[in-house]
């Protein structure tokens, strides 16, 4: 959409981190194959931790010893612990994969041992895989990005409980002379509201919070400016800034403050309540799977923003609001009201 204009927006759900936060260990669940040269797995860590590859924070990266072992495989495994949820995107948040020279095979199964050997042959591929950002060359389930950045994929809904993501090198499979890094790593399912918002929408671009401006007895003014927003440098960048430096990039914090009037009881809510179910609704696929507010998010301004330049029309936010209020206005219809804010 031109101008950041809000058409049907779309919101991408970790899984992971939802799966955390009602008591699934990250150990054991998703994890990084040890380095093992007879199997020939790279899971050497320069920087980084297993357990901050899975922590939302993208300008945290794991930085692997690609260079150190240039024909190796980098393995993530996870396991969504059921059979009976959807999966249908992969997104990998500041990455180096260009300058890493590295590419990146995602396939799914039943049977955990089938992601767990390198190229998992014997795993399912995604089901025909497209480009959301960032991952211009896709083919076989492997996914080449011309840059560095954060690359989104969405596929055809799998059910798959175990998932593998294996980095490898892309010129020959043989990784470049710079380590790998990765920020961070989502999967989970997508939800698209079922229509777009009401017209009496707010978009704001907000300094609140990031400068400090004071005032004399005189009334002179002082400001300091404690961050500009998103960082972008030649080796880490926040989620969907293609700048390179602070200069090139446009600052403060992106607000979208928005109502969704009309929608009916199935749109919002579960048919029950007390156990969840294979429903699609707003509440199943995103408040429930977001924790209200506690886990962050990647928003898209419209369901059709992908490939191309789509990375302006996408950010890494929270909802401001921590409360769900669902306002009745004709029988089983309701008017919501959602506040998403971007995330540094």
């Amino acid at each position: 959409m031109a101008n950041m204009n809000i058409g049907t927006p779309r919101f991408y759900v970790d899984e992971i981190n939802y799966l955390m936060s009602r008591g699934v260990a990250q150990n054991g669940n998703f994890d990084v194959i040890a380095t093992h040269g007879g199997n020939g797995f790279m899971g050497t860590f320069t920087t980084g931790s297993e357990a901050e590859l899975f922590d939302m924070n993208p300008l945290n990266k794991c930085t692997f010893d690609t260079s150190a072992d240039t024909d190796g495989h980098v393995v993530i495994t996870i396991d969504t612990q059921s059979t009976a949820t959807t999966k249908n995107f992969v997104a990998i948040l500041n990455h180096n994969m260009n300058a890493a020279d590295a590419k990146v095979l995602v396939k799914g199964s039943n049977t955990l041992a089938h992601v767990q050997a390198v190229n998992m042959g014997s795993a399912t591929a995604m089901n025909t895989p497209v480009e959301v950002t960032n991952a211009d060359a896709i083919a076989s389930s492997i996914i080449t990005p011309a840059a560095d950045g954060s690359t989104i994929v969405k596929f055809t809904d799998q059910t798959l409980r175990y998932w593998g993501i294996q980095f490898e090198g892309n010129s020959s499979n043989t990784f470049g002379s710079t380590d790998l890094f990765v920020g961070s790593i989502m999967i989970g399912e997508y939800f698209d509201m079922p229509h777009a918002p009401d017209l009496e929408l707010t978009r704001m671009i907000s300094y609140n919070r990031l400068n400090d401006l004071q005032e004399s007895h005189g009334g002179q003014r002082f400001s300091n400016l404690k961050s500009f927003g998103r960082t972008a440098t030649s080796t880490s960048k926040s989620p969907f800034t293609t700048a390179s430096n602070g200069y090139d990039m446009y600052g403060g914090r992106l607000i979208y403050d928005m109502s969704f009037s009309f929608l009916t009881n199935e749109q919002i809510m579960p048919d029950e309540y007390n156990v969840i179910a294979a429903d699609e609704n707003f509440v199943s696929d995103v408040w429930n799977k977001t924790n209200g507010n506690h886990l962050p998010f990647i928003f898209s301004i419209d369901k059709g923003s992908e490939g191309g330049d789509a990375e302006s029309e996408h950010i890494f936010g929270r909802f401001a609001n921590n409360s769900l209020d669902m306002t009745q206005v004709a029988p089983e219809i309701y008017n919501i009201k959602l506040t998403v804010e971007e995330e540094f």
